[in-house]
């Protein structure tokens, strides 16, 4: 039953592609500009190439006298996206005449211009000769584009969200809803802030909790009848975790690219850690707390060595003298190493060249990365 509901609104779209396709005269600028940049490009498609070609051709046809598949280097349709990711299935290529498969399996490398359908992520990236951060995805499915291609493969994701356009308008316009929402948030911390371990009564905060979802529920409404893709009141949804976790970037269209230089460096912004909201900066922290700080005032007075061992390899401490005044309570000389005298690393240039940023790398420079911990890169909004 699936399939043929898939048929279905597949042909309706075919049907009337005026409707449901939005043409725009930037896409092949926009794909120009990236192959003139140095850019390998591939199409990845899930669907058969009798569909793909009536997209692609509505999409791309007529702007410039050359057919859709002379914009990229590779077209894979049939991908069975996310297996694709992982063991993939059987390579074959298209006949581009009549749209079906030819015969026996495809051996050898794949050629530029020409149409296939399955294969593997593995097979494609040899073919383009790339590996982990050298690669920059686009697709608008979380799971099989976005998660996938981040977790397997290691490669960069650019999420296209297109309910993102209503989600800023309702941010814009709604504003006062969700101040609304921090302020009820912080009367309800306000109220606790009274209360200790030693206390038994629970407080009635009641009336504020049915604000509380009075506020929520007007939100939601704002956004349609199905709410907000990204928020639930002051939560995020399974989505927004998702999508920060994996996508690097996120846009309601990838044609937003156009305003940037390919050698522009997205960065994400500074945001607070949930520690880091909790202190007032116009106040003094509370240094009542048991806190175990680097001991960075430890000093040593005098320090020998004993270098007579044959190997030369063992040292042997004959003498260090500590600062007494610097092991006063939770100062622990040496806690911590000592801050370095210079630059060692810098955090605002991209380290795609790294050979740990590899997926074939051991699962210690993944984890480095952020791919196989789960946690992603940085990720911004273009």
């Amino acid at each position: 039953m699936a399939f043929s509901v898939q048929g279905l609104l597949k042909q309706l779209t075919l049907d009337n592609l005026r409707k449901y396709v939005h043409k725009d005269e930037r896409l092949p600028v926009l794909f120009n500009r990236m192959r003139a940049h140095g850019s390998k490009l591939f199409l990845l498609t899930n669907s058969d190439f009798s569909y793909t070609d009536k997209i692609m051709t509505y999409l791309l046809n007529g702007f410039e006298n050359r057919s859709w598949q002379s914009y990229f280097d590779y077209v894979v349709v049939d991908a069975k996206k996310p297996g694709f990711f992982e063991g993939g299935t059987t390579l074959r290529e298209v006949d581009t005449e009549s749209g079906t498969l030819k015969l026996g399996v495809h051996m050898g490398p794949m050629k530029a211009g020409r149409v296939y359908a399955g294969g593997s992520v593995n097979t494609l990236s040899q073919m383009l000769g790339i590996s982990g951060k050298e690669a920059i995805y686009f697709g608008d499915h979380i799971f099989g584009d976005i998660l996938k291609s981040k977790k397997i493969r290691g490669w960069r994701t650019f999420l296209v969200v297109p309910e993102l356009g209503q989600e800023l308008n309702v941010w814009h316009d709604k504003r006062h809803l969700f101040a609304r929402l921090g302020e009820l948030d912080s009367k309800v911390s306000e109220i606790f802030r009274q209360y200790d371990s030693t206390a038994t009564t629970k407080p009635d905060i009641g009336v504020i909790q049915e604000s509380i979802r009075e506020v929520v529920h007007e939100m939601d409404m704002s956004y349609g009848m199905l709410g907000s893709i990204f928020r639930s009141g002051s939560r995020q949804t399974h989505f927004a975790g998702q999508m920060i976790r994996y996508a690097d970037l996120y846009s309601s269209t990838f044609l937003n690219l156009l305003h940037y230089p390919f050698f522009y460096l997205f960065k994400a912004p500074t945001m607070e850690m949930p520690h880091e909201s909790t202190v007032d900066p116009e106040l003094p922290i509370d240094t009542s707390m048991n806190l175990s700080y680097r001991g960075r005032s430890t000093s040593l007075k005098s320090v020998s060595f004993d270098g007579s061992r044959e190997n030369g390899l063992e040292e042997v401490a004959r003498d260090i003298v500590i600062d007494d005044a610097s092991c006063s309570k939770g100062h622990v000389p040496h806690l911590r190493a000592d801050t370095p005298r210079r630059i060692t690393h810098h955090h605002d240039v991209d380290d795609s060249d790294d050979e740990s940023s590899s997926p074939e790398s051991s699962s210690s420079d993944l984890k480095a990365n952020g791919h196989e911990d789960e946690n992603g890169a940085d990720q911004v909004q273009a």
